[in-house]
């Protein structure tokens, strides 16, 4: 378990549903003007970033294997931390779109079932009455699916046009291991014609790239103007059933703080393989 991240000051960082594809698997219709060829991943990607997002893809199973991934299914029986130290047990399905930027998840709880939606970090379709549900992640709904949505698909959230990366001149040690800090920032998206340009719900981030390995399995979201901060951790990296995208078999969400520093755990996910 993670009890601290960092111990200096980060650079900060970001992070319609199209549910539809390859469920866990594969399928062979490329998104469209999602080309991850080298001439894209160049034209995406500042150069001194180039090289560790290529680095991230490759570590997760290639970028040929993620262009053709368009929903990664999964069911998980998570962990919820009470903040007196309690937990309560249940089961969520999730779908997650990666290019889409976008997930759902299902909930079935003891006065009602829910199913909810994040694109982009905020909520879509109908609305939920979340004084029915007495999981302790009522009030953190879109950040708990948004951070499961940025672990899984972290390689594609670091490609993504509102991003801006930048990553350490060092590596820094985190529970252990050596990793390098990729600090970002994002921007508001681009809007279409009839639409304004939504603000990130996200606005600072770091994405930890092991040094051994270079995944990208941990990841620090911050939102300095509503005062929210998370830490999100992904282990055991598996192949997703029928093809070779790699994507972790077990997530962790903690509560963080300006500095990046770890706080109370607020969930555990563990995929049902």
């Amino acid at each position: 378990m993670v009890t601290r991240v960092m111990q200096r000051a980060v650079w900060v960082v970001p992070i319609a549903l199209i549910l539809t594809g390859c469920g866990r698997q594969v399928s062979q219709e490329s998104p469209r003007d999602r080309s991850l060829s080298a001439t894209g991943l160049q034209r995406r990607t500042e150069p001194t970033a180039r090289a560790v997002v290529a680095a991230a893809f490759e570590a997760a199973g290639g970028l040929a294997a993620w262009e053709q991934c368009r929903k990664i299914e999964f069911r998980a029986t998570v962990t919820a931390c009470e903040g007196d130290g309690c937990f309560y047990l249940t089961e969520h399905d999730f779908v997650l779109s990666p290019w889409a930027n976008a997930i759902q998840v299902a909930a079935r709880e003891p006065r009602a079932s829910f199913t909810w939606q994040v694109a982009h970090g905020r909520p879509r379709g109908p609305q939920v009455d979340w004084s029915l549900d007495v999981s302790p992640l009522r009030d953190l709904s879109c950040d708990y699916a948004d951070a499961v949505l940025q672990i899984v698909t972290a390689p594609v959230r670091m490609l993504e046009d509102p991003v801006s990366l930048k990553p350490a001149p060092a590596a820094t040690r985190m529970a252990g291991q050596w990793y390098l800090p990729i600090d970002a920032r994002y921007q508001a998206r681009k809007a279409g014609p009839r639409e304004k340009p939504a603000p990130p719900h996200w606005t600072l981030g770091i994405y930890f790239q092991s040094q051994d390995r270079s995944v990208v399995d941990a990841l620090w979201l911050g939102n300095p103007d509503t005062r929210k901060y998370i830490l999100v951790r992904g282990y055991d990296y598996a192949p997703d059933a029928g093809n070779s995208v790699l994507i972790p078999t077990k997530i962790e969400m903690f509560q963080s703080d300006p500095q990046a520093k770890t706080g109370p755990r607020l969930a555990l996910i563990d995929l049902r393989r």
